[in-house]
């Protein structure tokens, strides 16, 4: 019974142990991410009629790194969340686009 409970804890340390190096490896990308966004724009790098487009790509992979690492949606047991997070997406791509050719 005892070794049993022992193994437990040590389960619980190693997944504790593992989810800490996940949530510091992508918060690393998440800030290396923000400085590329910020070279781009100070340095003109880029086009200017392609900046915005690259700075949309880099804050897509930024929230989907934050919805995925941080907020757990990959661990729910259910895509719901996945779902209505991707419909929420095209919405706000749709309604930009709109806005944008107007």
């Amino acid at each position: 019974m005892s070794q049993n409970t022992n193994q437990n804890t040590t389960n619980t340390t190693s997944h504790k142990q593992e989810g800490a190096g996940k949530h510091i490896l992508a918060f690393i990308v998440m800030i290396a991410l923000t400085a590329v966004s910020f070279y781009l724009v100070m340095n003109n790098v880029v086009p200017k009629n392609m900046i915005l487009p690259f700075l949309l790509i880099l804050a897509a992979v930024q929230v989907f790194l934050q919805l995925f690492i941080f907020m757990h949606l990959n661990q729910k047991g259910s895509s719901y969340y996945t779902v209505f997070m991707i419909a929420g997406i095209l919405i706000a791509v749709i309604s930009g686009a709109g806005i944008m050719l107007m």
